[in-house]
């Protein structure tokens, strides 16, 4: 519908243009808006005042000239109206409202996607990237399903998109992880060993040390550290990461590459890069690393480069905060940091600004990572990074995601009592549900604060927001039943008629109608800002209007005497139905064709 009424304009201008009666280089963009009081018309337009530049005009004369001039080559404008300095007021026929539901029903459940591909872009989505070491807990969850909402939203916008898991495969943790398994191994053979302190205790390692004896018997009981070592290693890594991909599918949620760290040291790219930087002129060596600009060196006495400032004392530092070349480096670090330690050996920081480099090359045109709230300082380093290489930084965007608490009634959830050790997602999805968690994840900015009651979520009423939003779609799938059971079902798109069509006549109605043909402009409007509660509350928007209207219109029910009328509002409700569901998929949220009604409601 929108683009409907764009095609008016443009083509108005075009006309004015060409009769002289006003004179442009170019239509600057325009915005067409739902105006905040309907009683205003059906669609709000500032195209006069844009124009206004570009013309040499006033807005209102540009609107006047616009209004005189209209071209509605397909007769949808009932009036245009001059409001406030320049603004344009449209109503349009009913008949266009109207005709949005047989859009719908002929696109099904892909309504409001783009075509596959079709933007020709290429983007990566980094999400989730736990630490092999054990499984995906509370602390993952939201990232989790924000970077698969986001995947989604950007694939429904036409893009191509990569789902991509880095794992963490190489330093002290993974080290860690594999003799942890390998005391656990030697227990299973009667060993008396005792774990040290920060390896892990929990029950998921003792479970792979039974895999892996079971696999190679007592083969490496005899064997030195420098052969067992790395075959535990290995073992643990992939039996966490087999734990990690099962959890991630039960959320519904699935990555197309698993890139490795270790794979990252083994091609040398790491060390590399410092050499990259050297070329660049872009690192020196000191002590200690400058602050921005006036070398003094500040940092908050519980920071990670406080704590463990001894280990910086001496090496190649990357001048990702004092660096100038003719303004032509926008730098936003705070201080230069170590990528290189006195011994030669690189920093964590490296082998991260390696894989940030290898995204480049590999040619995306946008890259996302959905880091934790807590890894924000890690985003200036590798932004700075990034430009000091010559990438153009606006390519790499970062989600950061606020930590939930997981409550139950007041109280915090942080440990399974079955398991004693850290709540794990696999834990939350099966006491909760995966819509249920997929929805209260993504019922907020990523930047927000709140709490995941527990209790609160599986109450069957409409304070319960995820059911009241499931049971819009069950309830357009209830009245289409209902209507069958009735002896009138509806007649589907093809044998639809205008004159049925015609019956949706109701404010309330047309308000649907216009909403539902906005669901491509939510979508790609999200997309555009990685933020899927947009399209969340889109679906609750319209979900409410439904339910006021099923409620309202009682005495006036959907299925009526008048057949005309009944098949009109059950195309609507299927239109509904479609729409909902498609965008219930585009979040990655079961659409139930079937739910029990709260009991406020016969």
């Amino acid at each position: 519908m929108k683009l409907l009424v764009r095609e008016v304009i443009d083509e108005t201008l075009a006309a004015l243009k060409a009769a002289g009666t006003l004179s442009f280089e170019a239509v600057p963009s325009y915005n067409i808006e739902v105006p905040k009081n309907l009683e205003h018309g059906d669609w709000s337009c500032n195209v006069a005042m844009v124009m206004s530049k570009a013309a040499g005009k006033k807005p209102g004369d540009i609107a006047d000239a616009i209004i005189k001039g209209l071209v509605d080559r397909k007769s949808i404008v009932v009036s245009v109206e001059k409001a406030g300095p320049g603004f344009l007021n449209f109503r349009i026929k009913d008949a266009v409202f109207q005709a949005v539901a047989r859009e719908v029903l002929k696109a099904g459940k892909t309504f409001g996607r783009s075509q596959p591909k079709s933007t020709g872009k290429k983007m990566l989505v980094e999400f989730v990237s736990a630490n092999p070491t054990g499984p995906v807990h509370i602390g993952h969850a939201r990232g989790a399903f924000m970077g698969d909402a986001i995947s989604r939203l950007l694939d429904a916008a036409g893009h191509d998109v990569t789902r991509e898991f880095y794992i963490n495969d190489a330093g002290n943790q993974v080290e860690t992880l594999g003799k942890t398994v390998y005391k656990r191994y030697q227990q299973l053979y009667g060993a008396t060993v005792e774990l040290a302190e920060g390896e892990y205790p929990a029950e998921y390692v003792i479970e792979i040390a039974k895999t892996w004896k079971a696999e190679v018997g007592d083969a490496f009981l005899a064997k030195p550290q420098a052969e067992w070592l790395p075959a535990a290693i290995a073992v643990g890594i992939r039996e966490n990461l087999k734990a990690i991909r099962a959890t991630l599918a039960k959320a519904g949620i699935s990555h197309d590459t698993f890139f490795s760290e270790a794979s990252l040291h083994a091609s040398g790219k790491v060390k590399s890069i410092v050499d990259v930087y050297k070329a660049r002129g872009v690192t020196y060596e000191a002590t200690e690393g400058k602050r921005r600009e006036k070398g003094e060196k500040v940092r908050s006495e519980d920071s990670n480069a406080a704590k463990f400032a001894d280990r910086q004392l001496g090496g190649t530092f990357l001048m990702t905060a004092t660096y100038k070349e003719n303004e032509k480096y926008v730098l936003k670090d705070e201080e230069d940091r170590i990528i290189l330690r006195a011994d030669g050996t690189p920093v964590y920081l490296t082998a991260d600004l390696a894989y940030h480099k290898e995204k480049f090359d590999r040619g995306y045109d946008l890259m996302v990572d959905v880091f934790g709230a807590d890894h924000a300082g890690h985003v200036p380093r590798i932004q700075s990074g990034m430009t000091l290489l010559g990438f153009e930084p606006k390519k790499l965007q970062f989600v950061l995601v606020q930590m939930m608490r997981i409550v139950r009634g007041a109280e915090e959830v942080k440990v399974s009592k079955r398991k004693g050790t850290l709540f794990e997602l696999s834990d939350l999805i099966d006491e909760a549900g995966a819509d249920v968690c997929r929805f209260i994840f993504l019922m907020k900015t990523a930047n927000a604060q709140f709490d995941f009651d527990l209790d609160a979520v599986k109450t069957q009423s409409k304070e319960n927001p995820v059911f009241y939003f499931q049971y819009g779609h069950a309830r357009c799938a209830s009245v289409l039943k209902k209507a069958i059971e009735k002896g009138v079902p509806f007649v589907g798109a093809e044998a639809l008629t205008e004159a049925q069509l015609g019956k949706l006549v109701l404010p309330e109605e047309k308000a649907m109608l216009k909403k539902m043909s906005l669901l491509g402009d939510v979508v790609t409007g999200a997309a555009e800002k990685l933020e899927p509660h947009h399209v969340l509350y889109y679906c609750q928007e319209l979900i409410a209007d439904f339910h006021s209207y099923y409620t309202k219109y009682k005495s006036d029910p959907i299925v009526s005497a008048d057949v005309e009328k009944t098949q009109g509002r059950l195309a609507m409700v299927a239109a509904l139905k479609h729409t909902l569901a498609s965008a219930f998929g585009i979040l990655g949220i079961e659409a139930p064709e079937h739910m029990e009604a709260p009991p406020e409601e016969d």
